[in-house]
């Protein structure tokens, strides 16, 4: 067994994997040495452990896991199914490298864009040749929402709800509908452009705000394991 751990902005995921197939999965507002501690419980025949974290890692956690079985880091150097060809690799996001292998584990050698809608809004880009191009980042739905609370003196903040109106008619409703509906319309021009520039294009949305905004784009697959998929095809390529 494989056990993949993603250690987000807002939140640590992990998945266990018995051959190809996912077997269990769990998401953790904080993820403590307690809980590594039941993962193992339950699972004792794992045999490695592969970690994406854009956070630091409790030395409690690690030194745990690796007296377990063998712990390994996504860094900049790993083996990868990819080729990356981003022009600062030690740069890139953990999570947009792991993301963009679990796109190609699932989809293959097509055009990929890869949207990840989590803390930041990012977009990957993966060509057919399983070359890893880059993409751009965004901000998030809950960044948005706090951004215009916290530089303006008289904004409330806001929590992200479904609307159904484009004309806010109060000062709740106007935040809403602006934020929401400008991110989906931001969203919905990137792929606009990525689908005049490259044939077949194949666009996979994923992260923690997917299932709320995925219903507003044509032609979207939604992975909602993207991350987990992606670290598992890694640790099985290295």
């Amino acid at each position: 067994m494989i056990l993949a751990i993603d250690f987000g902005n807002t939140r640590v995921k992990i998945g266990v994997f018995h051959q190809q197939k996912m077997v269990y999965h769990a998401a953790y507002d904080k993820f403590t040495l307690a809980d590594a501690k039941q993962i193992f419980y339950l699972f004792a025949d794992i045999e490695k452990c592969i970690i994406s974290t854009v956070v630091d890692v409790a030395a409690s956690i690690d030194k745990f896991i690796q007296s377990k079985t063998e712990l390994i880091y996504l860094t900049s150097t790993t083996k990868l199914p990819i080729k990356n060809k981003y022009k600062t690799p030690n740069t890139l996001g953990k999570d947009r490298l792991a993301v963009s292998c679990g796109a190609i584990q699932l989809f293959g050698k097509k055009n990929i864009l890869v949207i990840n809608c989590g803390t930041c809004i990012t977009y990957d880009f993966i060509n057919s040749k399983k070359e890893y191009l880059g993409g751009s980042i965004s901000l998030g739905l809950e960044m948005r929402f706090k951004a215009l609370h916290h530089f303006t003196q008289k904004l409330p903040l806001i929590l992200k709800n479904e609307i159904h109106q484009l004309i806010g008619n109060d000062t709740e409703s106007s935040i809403i509908t602006g934020v929401v509906n400008g991110t989906i319309a931001e969203i919905n021009g990137i792929i606009n452009n990525y689908e005049k520039k490259y044939l077949s294009l194949q666009v996979v949305i994923t992260g923690g705000d997917a299932d709320f905004l995925a219903k507003h784009f044509k032609n979207c697959i939604f992975a909602p394991h993207l991350t987990l998929i992606g670290l598992h095809s890694i640790i099985n390529h290295s």
